[in-house]
């Protein structure tokens, strides 16, 4: 992103466009100006790597990560959280160079906990992942600008995907942890509550769970469990399970804690190991033996693999299940502080 001088605002922004360096939509052009108050307000040198994709070795330096985040749009202010998720998505757990690459089209989903959620007036509650707050918007919009251009995840190119995902575009949420009856997710994953964090889970599309009609907290998982076991997304990969104020409610009214969701929820995302195999979803394994009928298969490994937070708003009988990416088991959710 060498300097260029154009002589008016619509001529950049074409300019980028001619460039590719956007996602399609219209961006903020990138001037030495903004670019160099971003760098000054997050107190980073221009050279500094922020972070790396451990395949092909590719840096991230702060120049090009703060000049992503004035095109998306950003406040000097997000740029706390941005850094926290280029520093979780560079964990070898996450699997970056996967997960951008692959057929599977997996969209990075940013989940912010902590005070910062407030501060930067990131949307945890209505319409949570159509929000039209600029936080959500462009934190997880710069991302994706990030990665096509400094990874060159460019579709075609080394972005493989074969229908991707609409949360490409933007996916970041916070956690309303204020309707929530447990701890924030923050702190289940070692955080103080008074920490920021960010988790960053690459996800298929999500799936809607809809149950207005029970306040029992077992028929309400029930239907949750078998969402999570439908055969087109099962795999040994973790979930994500974003619960609405409402179904949380009624599972907290009942004492139940976030252990306790966990277990029902893996003890019922399961497949018998003999339709599994009749449906061709285990690769290479045939036909169905003898014996198969009588063996479970679970979704995820144990219910650790099973991610559990609140968001959305407080009325409506609707929950959301996000498969991780992979049709094996790939990239695992990674969570890391914000330094503010």
């Amino acid at each position: 992103m060498s300097g260029h001088h154009v002589d008016d605002y619509w001529q950049a922004v074409e300019y980028c466009h001619a460039r590719g360096w956007t996602d399609g939509s219209p961006i903020v052009p990138p001037t030495a100006e903004r670019v160099e108050e971003f760098l000054a307000h997050a107190g980073w040198d221009p050279a500094e790597v922020l972070a790396v994709e451990p395949v092909r070795g590719r840096k991230l330096p702060a120049e090009q990560v703060a000049a992503c985040c004035v095109m998306a749009g950003c406040l000097p202010s997000y740029l706390p959280v941005m850094a926290a998720v280029l520093a979780a998505v560079s964990d070898p757990r996450y699997k970056l160079h996967g997960t951008v690459t692959s057929t599977g089209g997996a969209a990075p989903l940013i989940v912010v906990n902590g005070p910062i959620r407030d501060r930067i007036e990131l949307n945890y509650r209505g319409d949570l992942f159509g929000s039209a707050r600029r936080a959500n918007a462009t934190i997880g919009r710069a991302l994706r600008l990030i990665f096509l251009n400094c990874l060159d995840a460019r579709p075609g190119v080394l972005d493989r995907s074969t229908q991707g995902s609409f949360a490409k575009y933007s996916g970041c949420f916070g956690e309303y942890e204020q309707a929530s009856p447990w701890e924030p997710f923050h702190v289940s994953r070692g955080f103080d509550a008074a920490d920021s964090a960010v988790t960053v889970f690459a996800a298929e599309s999500g799936h809607n769970i809809l149950c207005h009609g029970t306040d029992r907290p077992d028929r309400l998982l029930a239907i949750a469990a078998d969402t999570m076991a439908a055969m087109g997304s099962f795999s040994a990969g973790e979930s994500l399970l974003v619960l609405s104020p409402e179904h949380a409610a009624i599972l907290g009214a009942a004492g139940w804690s976030r252990a306790d969701v966990r277990e029902f929820l893996f003890q019922g995302a399961r497949r018998r190991l003999a339709d599994l195999k009749s449906a061709g979803k285990i690769d290479g394994a045939g036909e169905p033996d003898p014996g198969d009928e009588d063996v479970w298969v679970h979704r995820g490994q144990s219910p650790a693999d099973i991610h559990v937070l609140v968001g959305g708003a407080d009325a409506g009988g609707h929950s959301a299940f996000f498969p991780s990416w992979s049709r094996v088991r790939g990239s695992l959710a990674v969570t890391k502080g914000v330094r503010t």
